[in-house]
């Protein structure tokens, strides 16, 4: 353990299941009764590990990203953790860059699941090699989201410019080939972001990529709430902004490779900036004056001025839902659930 953390309490895991359900009533609560001020804590963090990465995918802001990059300090990431523990659910360890870089990676996944959270990773694989995948499955990765976006090299080179093809898929089924060698619980889904590049391919990388064992997900892109246009994959504009307050500043926040913390992971730059876990505390910042700002702002609808907000559909909130389901739960719920009309072969929206 590290060596400033307390001890974790010693709670059953009914316990933790109690202790964070009663935290999502809290949230829920203040969300329903318009309160900016909150009694619960962050159920829900997407902590970014790199921002580096060595693909230029055109669904994805990174070509067009400002701000420099790095790796989050180990001390960092333990700190941020011990500070969310007990109430974090699940840590989402990837944001605007590919996490597998990260020199500490299989000892933070393992730092963040023995303080009582969940973790989760998204990859391009590229660099999925053996070590990597023992460090992950070893190390007790809950969850792994593999963007492979491509059946052939044609398609994939469209989605993925830089990677190599061939050389991706073969790391992917040395990696499912190591999951079913080792003990482990890491529940894999390798994705497929449906455009005009690749459509003609969906049942072609559903059918192969499930006879490997993995989960399939095929999914919409995103626009990063207007930031990046999807026109050049030949997709639609995205639709209008809801008029609710979104679910996001109530629930979780994003904290950038050198502490800064932002709303939502669709700030890919310091953007609505509400705090630096460096120089501040977690709760000084989720219930610090920048963020209750942006809570008031949501629940007036008075977002015009609200760089990205502005232009974000924003994320409804079914509060009945998010009490009944834990963080993990919802995440792989949401991407392994069936289209609506049943196909599952429809993309579903993406997340991030």
């Amino acid at each position: 353990m590290h060596e400033h953390a307390a001890p974790f309490p010693p709670w059953t895991a009914a316990e933790m299941a109690a202790r964070w359900r009663a935290n999502r009533q809290l949230l829920a609560d203040d969300h329903r009764h318009a309160r900016a001020l909150v009694r619960g804590r962050p159920a829900h963090l997407k902590l970014e590990l790199t921002n580096y990465c060595n693909l230029a995918c055109p669904m994805c802001p990174h070509p067009q990203m400002q701000r420099a990059v790095g790796y989050m300090q180990p001390e960092l990431f333990r700190r941020i953790i011990d500070q969310a523990a007990p109430e974090l659910e699940f840590a989402y360890l990837h944001h605007l860059g590919e996490s597998l870089f990260h020199g500490h990676l299989g000892e933070l996944v393992r730092y963040g699941r023995s303080r009582g959270a969940r973790m989760g990773l998204s990859t391009n694989a590229t660099f999925l090699d053996g070590k990597r995948g023992r460090a992950l499955l070893e190390n007790g990765l809950d969850f792994l989201v593999v963007s492979l976006d491509g059946a052939s090299a044609e398609s994939y080179e469209v989605m993925r410019p830089g990677g190599d093809f061939a050389a991706t898929a073969a790391n992917v089924r040395a990696f499912f080939a190591l999951r079913r060698a080792l003990p482990n619980h890491t529940q894999v889904v390798v994705q497929l972001i449906a455009t005009a590049a690749n459509r003609h391919e969906v049942r072609r990388f559903a059918e192969e990529w499930s006879a490997e064992g993995a989960q399939v997900m095929v999914k919409e892109a995103r626009d990063w709430a207007g930031q990046v246009s999807l026109v050049p994959l030949g997709l639609n504009a995205r639709t209008p902004a809801a008029r609710t307050p979104c679910k996001m500043p109530w629930t979780e926040l994003t904290v950038l490779w050198d502490g800064a913390v932002v709303p939502c992971a669709n700030h890919y730059e310091r953007d609505n900036l509400l705090g630096d876990l460096t120089q501040q505390s977690l709760d000084e910042i989720w219930n610090g004056p920048a963020l209750t700002r942006l809570r008031d702002a949501h629940l007036a609808d008075a977002l015009a001025d609200v760089r990205v907000c502005a232009t974000c559909p924003r994320l409804p909130f079914d509060h009945a839902d998010f009490i009944a389901v834990d963080q993990l739960a919802q995440r792989r719920r949401n991407y392994l659930r069936t289209a609506e009309g049943g196909d599952p072969l429809l993309p579903r929206p993406g997340l991030s």
